[in-house]
């Protein structure tokens, strides 16, 4: 098919998906595969099945293309974002890995998918790749970001601070870095530490129950009760589960505040999801002495 008879014909189907019209659209794209080898029209198919919900269908047309151009890897890396872009991760990883040591930036990708399936160890292999490689660059200090995040996780609270403080650089106006900050300065018994990124986590994003429940047990550990109350109380109000800690801490707020009915009241809620915590019978043998 010559070159202007493509453009056309592109040109038609781009019509028919500004009207609506998008089966017209990809009976075209399939027509130009068929008597094409473009790898652009599986692309605009692939696309055209995702904007419509028919996600699988486009991940089929991206894997006969693979197949067609043997694994050609700027197809390959096409694919592998286009599953992650769908929370596919376990079949972005097995498409990417095997472009891990050819374009280095899949590293970042596939660290970004272990980490979506909470695999924290292989996160941080591949991320840990990916920053020893790129000295700069915004996804850099991403890859900063999500290691600070992985190496909380993993309870490394020293490591998390120092990628934390590198991913300032950029991130320092982005709410979840300052609550990975105060989580760690948490975690390390700084307490006063902690104040400042969880006060500018809860400017920058003031309804996240993360961040809220943070606040109240930053500032119980403080000492500074009302603000303690405030924040779980408005982490409670926020949240559409609520755990027995955070009810026996905003009743334990309540308590220092001499605020006993209240205190009860909060008590018997978080002995209501767990009969056994201990921390709540402990606070309820206090209120009935």
């Amino acid at each position: 098919m010559d070159e202007e008879r493509i453009k056309y014909k592109l040109k038609l189907a781009s019509i028919f998906i500004s009207e609506g019209k998008n089966l017209h659209a990809i009976q075209i794209y399939n027509s130009l595969i068929q008597e094409t080898d473009l790898e652009d029209i599986y692309y605009l198919l692939a696309e055209l099945y995702e904007d419509i919900g028919y996600m699988n269908a486009g991940e089929k047309i991206l894997n006969e293309l693979l197949e067609l151009k043997e694994n050609k890897p700027e197809v390959a890396m096409y694919l592998g974002q286009y599953l992650l872009r769908n929370s596919k991760w376990l079949e972005a990883i097995e498409v990417l890995s095997s472009l891990s040591d050819q374009i280095h930036s899949t590293n970042f990708l596939i660290g970004y998918a272990y980490l979506m399936l909470d695999q924290f160890e292989s996160s941080k292999e591949y991320f840990t790749k990916y920053s020893l490689c790129n000295e700069r660059g915004e996804l850099k200090q991403e890859a900063n970001l999500y290691l600070a995040k992985i190496e909380y996780e993993l309870k490394n609270y020293d490591s998390a601070l120092t990628y934390a403080k590198d991913a300032q650089f950029i991130y320092s106006e982005f709410w979840e870095l300052n609550l990975i900050l105060a989580k760690v300065y948490y975690s390390l018994n700084m307490f006063t530490h902690s104040v400042l990124p969880i006060e500018k986590a809860i400017k920058l994003n003031p309804k996240d129950t993360a961040v809220l429940e943070f606040a109240g047990k930053i500032y119980f550990q403080l000492e500074e009760f009302k603000k303690a109350e405030h924040y779980f109380s408005e982490c409670i109000e926020n949240s559409s589960e609520i755990s027995a800690e955070i009810y026996t801490l905003l009743a334990k707020s309540f308590l220092k505040l001499l605020k006993v009915k209240e205190a009860n009241l909060f008590v018997d809620l978080a002995l209501k999801i767990d009969p056994t915590y201990k921390p709540a019978l402990v606070t309820k043998a206090i209120i009935n002495k």
